[in-house]
């Protein structure tokens, strides 16, 4: 047998943390690098994954030229398309008998045929558009032998704009598949994933889980030992896959059965999506055993006509209803899209308006033209977008004119919220209503000054801030959910200046010498940089206190 040599590689998702506590990996590959491990009689084929956040693709030609594979699987997403393409135009003239096969969100006919893509399509030797957990094993198998594009099912295959099908794959029983958790493969000390279903009953027209059924689902025995890896592997918080926490009762009864046998969750916090109309008193009660929940709701929009016309069945009177019983609960985490084709500027300002009276926090992205979803909506809704970042540019109810005058607006709002995340494509900010849910009845108390800072230390940096800021005044120093919490009065009104430790630059309000800080409260545009004087103040400080985890019990 021919020797077989597979790199695995995936550009981590760029997603911007404002608190530096999300530390991502692509799950999906390794997903793909467990199979293989798996497979009795794959045991001697070499696995390089490569999971970098690099822009070029210069790290990963290297490494893997010095790895010499046979086979390249590229985990694809709109992020990685020109990536990718400058790393196979090098594999190519590098060495031509090397397979490259591409998979992931962004592996799809009808992007790879867009202008921009068209080279990366013809340097591709297949493109898996379904589950790849089988087809990688095949793909191996196979790959080194004549004619292994017909046998290999699932396949669609890229002839310079001809695209041929190979015979059509099975979809998997989800258990026959181990986690890189159960493993023991996944990296130690990030963010953990859970998967407890796959696919999505709705199908709304900008989503890109687009038609796939969600009628197969993880037992509780896969998912117990599947949390039991999660457990080992130190994770810092818990992300969960799902289309939502609600939308698989069998899917979410698995998970309750594991979770009281392990209790991996009890000390974390978990963040996944909720479908408000489908909240039960099961999900609250499920949600009262984890350590924090923070949910966020796809609302899009209020308006019931857009969200009709996008295949979103949302009952929105049921929804403010369901929200009084999340409320002191739950925070309430409300995701609009601006610019949704068929809504309006008009509309889109009265849908903010609901966000801003109903929501904990909300985030706002502008509408991206994604594969198996809006990008085959193209003609019925007049979209044009940009075919390399996938960004709308007009559609119906929007002109490019209408999208540059609305967004400065929300932008704006969002830069005078707490915490703002301020990126180019989504904004999301803390709204300010006193009523913010936690676990307890009262909000969670600041730790006493003396068990921080000692009172000759208070009165220092009080006079300090008074000398170089003048308008901020230091009240307290404590901590609040797993970040030092420093309670301040600005001349904008309280604010809590909220400090993690980050292993690598992330997006907040400010990073320095590997802390983040980011704010809760009101912090006007004229106010922005006092605040950052008072950092300037605190910082040694607050370098110390971060520097003692043990006893600021700083883990998140």
């Amino acid at each position: 047998m021919s020797e077989r040599r597979v790199a695995l590689v995936a550009v981590d998702s760029r997603w911007q943390d404002p608190k530096g506590t999300f530390y991502s990996f692509s799950y999906g590959a390794e997903k793909l690098r467990a199979s293989l491990r798996t497979a009795e009689d794959l045991s001697d084929v070499e696995i390089l994954l490569l999971d970098l956040r690099s822009g070029e693709s210069d790290e990963f030609f290297e490494r893997i030229r010095d790895f010499r594979p046979t086979l390249v699987g590229l985990s694809t997403y709109i992020w990685s398309l020109e990536i990718f393409a400058d790393l196979t135009e090098r594999l190519r003239a590098h060495d031509p008998s090397i397979v490259i096969v591409a998979g992931g969100a962004g592996a799809r006919r009808s992007v790879l045929d867009l202008a921009p893509h068209r080279a990366f399509r013809d340097r591709l030797d297949a493109v898996v558009a379904g589950e790849g957990e089988e087809i990688i094993r095949e793909l191996v198998r196979e790959h080194q032998t004549p004619g292994w594009q017909s046998r290999v099912a699932g396949l669609d295959i890229p002839t310079r704009g001809l695209w041929r099908k190979s015979p059509p794959a099975e979809r998997p029983e989800l258990d026959d598949f181990a986690s890189p958790y159960q493993l023991d493969l996944a990296p130690r000390a990030k963010t953990g994933y859970i998967e407890t279903f796959r696919g999505c009953p709705i199908h709304c027209a900008f989503c890109q889980w687009g038609d796939q059924k969600s009628d197969r689902v993880h037992s509780a025995e896969y998912l117990e030992r599947h949390l039991e890896g999660i457990r080992r592997s130190e994770a810092l918080n818990i992300f969960f896959l799902d289309a939502a926490f609600n939308l698989s009762p069998r899917g979410f009864r698995a998970l309750v059965e594991a979770e009281s046998h392990v209790h991996a969750l009890a000390d974390k916090t978990v963040h996944g999506h909720l479908y408000p109309t489908y909240l039960t008193d099961e999900h609250l009660a499920f949600f009262d055993t984890v350590g924090q929940i923070q949910v966020s709701v796809g609302i899009q929009s209020f308006d019931k006509e857009v969200l009709r016309r996008m295949s979103r069945p949302f009952d929105i009177e049921r929804f403010q209803s369901v929200l009084k019983r999340m409320r002191g609960r739950l925070d309430v985490d409300l995701e609009l899209i601006f610019g949704l084709p068929g809504d309006n500027p008009a509309s889109f300002r009265r849908t903010l308006e609901t966000a801003l009276e109903l929501g904990n926090s909300v985030k706002v992205f502008r509408c991206l033209v994604l594969p198996d979803a809006l990008i085959e909506h193209r003609e019925k809704f007049a979209i044009d977008f940009d075919p390399r970042t996938f960004e709308l540019r007009s559609a119906e109810g929007w002109t490019a004119e209408d999208l540059e005058r609305e967004w400065e607006p929300v932008v704006r709002l969002a830069s005078q919220g707490g915490n703002p995340i301020l990126n180019p494509d989504w904004v999301g900010w803390v709204i300010d209503r006193g009523d913010v849910a936690t676990k307890e009845e009262s909000p969670p108390s600041v730790r006493s000054v003396a068990s921080l800072l000692d009172d000759q230390r208070m009165d220092q940096l009080r006079r300090e801030l008074d000398r170089v800021v003048g308008s901020w005044t230091l009240l307290d120093v404590g901590r609040e959910r797993g970040a030092l919490a420093v309670e301040l009065q600005g001349p904008d009104g309280a604010v809590t200046l909220l400090v993690v430790r980050i292993d690598r630059p992330e997006r907040s309000f400010v990073t320095r010498d590997g802390l983040a800080y980011s704010h809760r409260g009101p912090v006007l545009a004229q106010s922005a940089r006092g605040l950052k004087r008072v950092i300037d103040v605190l910082h040694a400080d607050m370098q110390r206190l971060v520097g003692a985890p043990a006893e600021l019990e700083l883990s998140t």
